[in-house]
C-alpha cells in the first residue's frame, strides 16, 4: 500500500472503510476500501470474496471498475476507479426534489 497517498474519508460501513487515495507514481486518483479482517476466522469474508470474484469479470463503461485487490494477513484493499459522485446520494437528491432520471441518464 506504499504506492497510494490516502486522503479522505469517502465512506464507511459494516465491512469497512472507504478512502479516497492518489498513486503517487502516476498520479491517478483511486477508491480503496479497507475491508475488515480482523472479525473473520476463516480468513476472508464470504461477501469480499463475491465483490472480487463479479468485478474482476465485469468490464463495462457503465460499471466501476476494480483495478487491483491488494492482501495482507491483516487487511484486504480493493483498488477502485474513482467516481465524482455516489449514485445512491445522488438518487436519495432527486427523489427528496420530486425528480426522477431521464431513460438517457439510465
Amino acid at each position: 500500500m506504499d504506492k497510494y497517498e490516502f486522503g479522505n474519508v469517502l465512506g464507511q460501513g459494516t465491512y469497512g472503510i472507504v478512502y479516497k487515495a492518489k498513486h503517487k507514481e502516476t498520479g491517478d486518483i483511486v477508491a480503496i476500501k479497507q475491508i475488515k479482517l480482523e472479525k473473520e476466522d476463516d480468513g476472508m469474508p464470504s461477501t469480499a470474496v463475491r465483490e472480487i470474484s463479479l468485478l474482476q469479470n465485469l468490464k463495462h463503461p457503465n460499471i466501476v471498475e476494480l483495478k487491483e485487490v491488494i492482501f495482507n494477513k491483516q487487511q484486504l484493499y480493493l483498488v477502485f476507479e474513482y467516481m465524482e459522485f455516489d449514485l445512491k446520494k445522488y438518487m436519495k437528491k432527486m427523489s427528496r426534489e420530486g425528480k426522477t432520471l431521464s431513460p438517457k441518464q439510465v
